[in-house]
C-alpha cells in the first residue's frame, strides 16, 4: 500500500500477472467500470478497470486499484461512488437522521439471526450493521471512516491496561477486568445524555435510574420492595425474577388492553423530559 497518490492511500498491483489471478483477487471487489491508473513504463495513465481485468499485466506494467483490496476498502471505494455526485438518488438524499431507523433495524436483524443460530444470516447482517457505519461516516468526510476507527482502536488499548499495560491493570478474573474497564470510563468522563427518547423503555429506564431519576409513587415503592423479597429468597436468580417480573407487567398490560412499553416511556418521560414526543426529531425515509 502507498500513500500520497494524490493525497489519498493507494494500492499497488505489479505485473507480470495473468487477467484470471487479477480477477480471482481483486475483480470481485469494485466496480468492473471503476478507473484505475496503469503505469507501463512511461507514466501513469487512467484505464477502466475492467479493460485491466480482462487484459492482465505484463512484466513491468502497475496498476493502481481503486481502493485498497483489503478490510473495508472495497465498502468505502464503493460508498464514495454511491454517495458521489454521479452516484445513487436515494444515498445522496440521506441524513444521519433519515438513516437511524436501518441502524436500529439492522442491529436487531443480526441479533434475531445470531440467536437463531442462522449463522449465513448473521453473517449477512452483521455485513449490513457494517454498511450502516461505513454510511454515516462516509457521507460526512470519505476519511471520516479511518477516524471512526482510530477513535475505537485507541479506546480499547485505553480501556485494556491489563492486556496492553500490564503493569498498570490486573487480570485475575473477568469481574476485575470489568471493574477496571468501568473504572476507565469513569475517567473518560460521561457524555451528557442526548435524546435518550429514541431508546426501548426498559433502557431509558435504566440511565434514568442511574442517575437518580425515579417515580416516587406508591406502586413503584409496592413493586420494588416486593423484588427485594424475592431476591432476599433467591439471590442467585436475580435475572429470573426480573425477567418474570417484566413479563408480568408486559401481562398484566395485554390483559388491560394497554401498551406496557408504551406505559413505561411516558413514565419515564414524565420525569426526564417532560413535554418530549417520541415523532419530534424523527423523519423517517420511506422504505426502500
Amino acid at each position: 500500500m502507498l500513500r500520497d497518490f494524490e493525497g489519498e492511500d493507494a494500492f499497488e498491483v505489479a505485473g507480470p500477472c495473468s487477467a484470471e489471478a487479477l480477477q480471482a483477487l481483486f475483480g470481485p471487489l469494485f466496480p468492473a467500470d471503476s478507473m484505475v491508473a496503469v503505469d507501463g513504463g512511461d507514466g501513469w495513465s487512467p484505464v477502466a478497470w475492467q479493460s485491466v481485468l480482462a487484459s492482465g499485466l505484463s512484466a513491468g506494467e502497475r496498476v493502481r486499484l481503486p481502493g485498497i483490496p483489503v478490510a473495508a476498502g472495497p465498502l468505502l471505494t464503493v460508498m464514495a461512488r454511491l454517495l458521489g455526485e454521479d452516484g445513487c438518488p436515494w444515498d445522496r438524499q440521506q441524513t444521519h437522521t433519515s438513516l437511524l431507523r436501518f441502524l436500529l433495524d439492522e442491529a436487531y436483524e443480526a441479533a434475531a439471526a445470531l440467536i437463531a443460530q442462522d449463522w449465513e444470516g448473521f453473517w449477512d447482517e452483521l455485513g449490513d450493521v457494517l454498511l450502516q457505519v461505513a454510511f454515516h461516516s462516509v457521507m460526512e468526510d470519505p476519511r471520516r471512516f479511518d477516524a471512526v476507527v482510530l477513535r475505537q482502536v485507541t479506546k480499547l488499548i485505553r480501556r485494556h491496561p491489563h492486556v496492553f499495560s500490564p503493569e498498570e491493570g490486573q487480570r485475575e478474573d473477568p469481574d476485575t477486568v470489568m471493574a477496571q474497564w468501568e473504572a476507565q470510563k469513569h475517567r473518560e468522563g460521561r457524555r451528557p445524555p442526548q435524546a435518550e427518547w429514541v431508546l426501548p423503555a426498559l433502557v431509558w429506564a435504566k440511565r434514568a435510574s442511574r442517575r437518580g431519576i425515579a417515580p416516587q409513587s406508591e406502586v413503584y415503592q409496592r413493586v420494588r420492595a416486593l423484588l427485594e423479597v424475592y431476591r432476599g429468597q433467591d439471590p442467585d436468580k436475580l435475572e429470573e425474577i426480573l425477567g418474570d417480573a417484566g413479563w408480568a407487567v408486559a401481562a398484566a398490560g395485554a390483559a388491560w388492553g394497554r401498551d406496557a412499553e408504551w406505559a413505561l416511556w411516558q413514565a419515564v418521560a414524565h420525569k426526564d423530559r417532560p413535554g418530549v414526543s417520541r415523532s419530534a426529531e424523527l423523519n423517517p425515509p420511506k422504505a426502500r
